[in-house]
């Protein structure tokens, strides 16, 4: 069972804006492509998981914080009975050499070692579980999903998941799920009140205001600017995607509100992000709209 579905984290979010409206440097480039291919393997994992079907808990993209201990964030935890596995997921391709603090891909690139921050992650775990009052049993694992991914002198380490060991892991794991104990019957509403909103690493994300940035709404299929508006419809001129111009309206409300949290939502702000393409009483009604979604929230 999926008990949370992964989102696109809001630092690709914001990346990917930039991207369209404005010239990123061949550094937030880099950062661009890096968050991109860690999402898609992200991804990739979730269409394993999604196989396991009836018999666990699967649960993404958390990011928790305790009462009494560290935030911390998990890519994915998989809960079959009193046992918790927990994923940390790298999508890289190449070859590396291992290494106890750093794997290095040839010729001269480091990174450090995953395993490192998945022990801290499990540490973190396991204290947040004893807050709660659960002994749970941890496994901890970093999973290589690319199947283009080498590492070289690998020693044989049970909590690392090589591209060929995937699909024995699962395996193993549908052993577990038949012979699984009964999950307490409130821990996944206790575990769950203490995950908030992730928030948006800025550290590697360029400074960046509203006349930097290129105005207009964006086709919410391909991300162009280039939109035939018609009276309740829109059509992209890049892709032929076609939808309701209230739709895009609204997707470029929320975009300029994920670029400028800390501002103030205008009708005339609105109307000028949108390169005044659409009338003042559609876009209060797109705001209407979004006020409305939040407070149900």
């Amino acid at each position: 069972m999926i008990y949370s579905k992964r989102t696109k984290p809001i630092s690709l979010v914001i990346m990917e804006s930039l991207e369209r409206r404005t010239t990123l440097s061949r550094k937030h480039i880099h950062y661009l492509n890096a968050l991109q291919k860690g999402f898609e393997g992200e991804l990739a994992f979730d269409c394993m998981t999604e196989e396991l079907g009836l018999g666990c808990i699967v649960i993404n993209d958390l990011f928790l914080k305790p009462k009494m201990s560290n935030a911390f964030q998990v890519d994915t935890l998989i809960v079959i009975g009193e046992t918790l596995y927990l994923y940390e997921i790298k999508n890289y391709s190449g070859e590396y050499d291992y290494g106890s603090e750093m794997l290095l891909k040839k010729p001269d690139f480091e990174i450090s070692n995953p395993l490192i921050q998945v022990q801290s992650t499990k540490n973190k775990l396991k204290i947040f579980l004893k807050e709660l009052g659960y002994v749970f049993e941890v496994k901890a694992f970093v999973v290589y999903v690319h199947p283009e991914f080498t590492l070289f002198h690998a020693p044989e380490d049970k909590t690392m998941i090589l591209p060929t060991q995937l699909k024995g892991h699962f395996a193993t794991l549908r052993n577990e799920m038949a012979t699984m104990e009964k999950l307490p019957k409130n821990f996944i509403k206790d575990f769950m009140m203490h995950k908030v909103k992730q928030p948006a690493f800025t550290d590697d994300i360029p400074n960046y205001q509203s006349s930097d940035l290129k105005n207009g709404m964006r086709c919410e299929e391909c991300g162009g600017f280039e939109l035939s508006i018609y009276r309740q419809a829109y059509q992209c001129g890049n892709c032929d995607y076609k939808n309701n111009l209230n739709s895009v309206v609204l997707s470029s409300v929320i975009e300029y509100k994920q670029l400028f949290p800390a501002n103030k939502l205008s009708t005339l702000i609105v109307y000028n992000w949108c390169n005044q393409k659409v009338s003042k009483k559609r876009i209060r009604r797109a705001l209407n709209t979004l006020s409305k979604n939040e407070s149900r929230d």
